[in-house]
């Protein structure tokens, strides 16, 4: 749902809360992503100290409910308070137990592991704008909740195995690295907040430029249905844009994970982020207010670019930590990259009224300019060469 922040936004501001500007909206959107990532500091320490079996019950209890109840909210606070506190949270909670598992039991193909798990988002990512085209928003919500429901209830069943999976990874560990026989108590970890992820210079350094890339994209997320009535184009146009961005999304976060497991998944990234700034810079930048065919282009490149950086990015933070402490690291960098999710959304519209659709195209690209930088400096601290560009990192 993180993905068509945009179109639930269009939506409420064109149909429920039309006497609400595009900024007091935005801030419904915007407090549920921050909470998202905002409170995965803490999610994810308890992630490494409980694990899923204790968590995951809890996103499903705080999840489902959102849905149900989004379809009966009239009023501003309502929305508020149903997506912005109590999706913010489930959300939280739910993203982080994932990620984490995922980071934790995969290390050789963590780059496709990674890909294939967030795959699921860009599927309900597609079909929830396509929903709330058809469909009232009251039916498209319950419709949501039913799926749901069906989906994360049978999944924390699949996170069932996960600690005896982590119980044999551990002992397998121990056994290559001691001729004894004797299994010594691991302490248990501290589930309490801490900053000491920050210790490590390319962790800093990933976690600054995946600050950038995702103001970058859940900026354009969130103001391109805006921008194609800004444009003068039909509403429509910009829930099946959404639609085409995150299906092209799945392709994005999918086939450049596995690339990334053989030529390096920071290497990877790396090309992507090019590959993201040349297309923006030949749709979007030129013609993006004034052809519709440059908004399709553009939505479709921009899909498989920032799919591979949402897939990428915890990847190639899972290299500056142990897998043990994935959780914690994951978790820190989210609690970072929340403000800039927090202020993109709400002034993404305000800064498409102030500066036109040209301008504002120019300032993403800068950004994501620089949060490519960030992650070149990584790459060379883990190297240990500014230089070489043959190590599969």
């Amino acid at each position: 749902m993180m993905q068509s922040v945009g179109v639930i936004q269009a939506y409420l501001q064109l149909n429920v809360l039309e006497d609400y500007s595009a900024r007091d909206v935005g801030w419904i959107t915007g407090m549920y992503t921050f909470l998202s990532l905002f409170l995965g500091i803490q999610i994810g320490p308890l992630m490494d100290r409980y694990g899923s079996r204790r968590l995951a019950p809890v996103a499903v209890v705080l999840t489902i409910p959102t849905f149900f109840l989004l379809g009966e909210c009239t009023e501003y606070w309502h929305f508020m308070l149903c997506l912005g506190l109590l999706g913010g949270l489930g959300s939280a909670v739910a993203s982080t137990v994932a990620i984490a598992v995922v980071g934790k039991l995969f290390v050789r193909y963590r780059g496709l592991a990674m890909g294939l798990a967030l795959t699921g988002s860009s599927v309900g990512a597609v079909i929830f704008p396509l929903m709330l085209r058809s469909v009232l928003w009251q039916w498209s919500m319950r419709g949501l909740g039913f799926v749901i429901t069906g989906m994360m209830v049978p999944g924390v069943g699949c996170l069932y195995p996960f600690p005896s999976l982590m119980g044999s990874m551990d002992a397998g560990v121990l056994a290559a690295n001691t001729d004894s026989t004797a299994s010594p108590a691991q302490p248990k970890r501290n589930a309490a907040l801490n900053f000491t992820a920050f210790n490590s210079p390319p962790f800093s350094f990933v976690t600054g430029a995946f600050f950038m890339l995702e103001f970058v994209i859940f900026g354009v997320t969130g103001i391109l249905p805006t921008l194609v009535t800004w444009a003068g184009f039909p509403v429509e146009t910009g829930y099946n844009l959404i639609a085409i961005m995150n299906g092209f999304s799945f392709v994005g976060r999918l086939l450049p994970g596995a690339v990334g497991d053989r030529l390096g998944h920071l290497n990877v990234l790396l090309v992507m982020i090019v590959f993201t700034f040349a297309t923006t810079g030949v749709t979007l930048l030129p013609f993006g207010a004034r052809y519709i065919e440059a908004l399709y282009a553009f939505s479709a490149c921009w899909g498989l670019g920032s799919g591979s950086f949402l897939s990428l990015v915890p990847v190639c933070m899972g290299k500056t930590c142990e897998p043990k402490d994935y959780g914690r690291f994951y978790g820190t960098m989210n609690f970072v990259v929340s403000f800039a999710v927090l202020i993109t959304v709400p002034i993404g519209g305000q800064l498409l009224e102030s500066m036109g659709s040209t301008p504002l195209a120019g300032l993403y690209m800068a950004i994501v300019t620089l949060g490519g930088a960030g992650l070149f400096a990584a790459r060379a601290l883990l190297v240990g060469s500014w230089f070489d560009m043959r190590a599969k990192i």
